[in-house]
């Protein structure tokens, strides 16, 4: 197994940079997802460590090795992807064997160590009963996993996995998480992931890198991505009920800074001070600031009992599994407060007290347009 490093690398679609001066580090025998939305850049990063496209400008290493003009063959990376990528003519035991029985490996192996390979992965992704069916007569949940077996079955420098359980049902979907995690666990291979399901990258990873029309948002941990999002791009594309968006402006009045929105009136702890002037940006003469909390850090109250609240009317109530949630029009934003598994004691139109959990408030500069 290898690390890898990206440095500064950049590459162009015509005029478009699909990667615009990308740069991280995978360490040996990490989980590294990369996460955004379509068009982000994830499949083309990956494509680039492969070496199915070239860079425009920029470095790749594995370990110490520069290898952005090594030839994919000689690479040593093993990849599924989201379209399967299986030959139509071979069986399911000759796709996943085909790797082992590639010219250039070293290892060569007998005919019954290929099928006990083929067995331990194929078993483990619950395909095993398949090994001699053709492609064509498999369900597609069914091809993604012997897409899978076959980039596993090797033991590559690193693997990368674009997408490759994103046509599982959710029932699966769950079992290929846990067997992916578990795999990477047990191989110690460095695992580069692309998805769009942020479940999965916070699920799956060591680590994460956001990526946003091709340039880096933030890497971190899960749990950084999650709690310390780097902006208001990383917080909106994380978590469900989504985080909660109120755009306002910065006052100081009588020593102190206040938040002032449509509705809500407050002010900023002084140990958030620094943070929130930092985010703040000018429209003529008004400092502007987006925050943000998530569901769980607005409550709500019959009567005011704390500054940092509005009396808003209930737009609208919900069940989400066991959770109530109660959504609220503020200014232009949608406000979703999680009461838990609260009984369903409010009505549509009901004016409550929306209180804000100052303790958890994000602060950012606006980047995203919500509406």
């Amino acid at each position: 197994m290898s690390s890898v490093k990206m440095i500064n690398a950049t590459k162009y679609y015509g005029d478009l940079a699909a990667v615009n001066d990308v740069s991280f580090e995978c360490r040996e025998g990490e989980f590294f997802s990369l996460l955004g939305p379509s068009g982000a850049g994830k499949t083309t990063t990956l494509e680039l460590i492969a070496g199915l496209k070239k860079l425009d400008s920029g470095e790749i290493y594995f370990g110490d090795e520069r290898i952005d003009a090594t030839p994919p063959q000689e690479r040593d990376v093993a990849m599924a992807f989201e379209n399967y990528a299986l030959y139509s003519h071979m069986t399911v035991y000759e796709n996943v064997a085909f790797p082992l029985r590639s010219p250039r490996r070293t290892e060569k192996l007998s005919s019954e160590q290929e099928r006990a390979e083929v067995l331990k992965i194929t078993n483990r992704l619950g395909i095993g009963e398949y090994l001699d069916r053709m492609p064509k007569q498999l369900s597609g949940g069914q091809k993604q996993r012997v897409s899978l077996a076959r980039a596993m079955v090797r033991r590559p420098r690193v693997f990368l996995l674009d997408e490759p359980i994103a046509h599982l049902d959710a029932k699966l979907k769950a079992l290929a998480r846990s067997d992916l995690k578990r795999i990477a666990n047990e191989v110690g291979t460095t695992i580069i992931y692309v998805t769009h399901n942020y479940r999965e990258a916070l699920a799956l990873s060591d680590r994460i890198l956001v990526l946003r029309n091709g340039r880096v948002e933030q890497i971190g941990t899960p749990e950084q991505i999650y709690n310390e999002p780097a902006g208001d791009f990383v917080a909106n594309l994380v978590g469900d009920p989504p985080i909660n968006f109120l755009d306002g402006e910065l006052s100081e009045i009588d020593s102190s800074l206040w938040f002032m929105s449509e509705d809500f009136k407050f002010v900023i702890p002084p140990k958030d001070v620094a943070k929130a002037k930092r985010a703040a940006f000018h429209d003529g003469s008004a400092h502007l600031i987006r925050i943000a909390l998530r569901p769980d850090f607005l409550t709500v109250s019959a009567e005011k009992t704390v500054d940092a609240t509005a009396n808003i009317e209930i737009f609208v109530t919900e069940r989400k599994d066991e959770d109530l949630l109660l959504k609220f029009h503020s200014g232009s934003s949608l406000l979703i407060v999680n009461t838990g598994k609260a009984r369903n004691t409010y009505k549509i139109g009901d004016r409550v007290w929306v209180n804000v959990d100052l303790d958890n408030v994000h602060y950012f500069t606006k980047t995203l347009d919500l509406a």
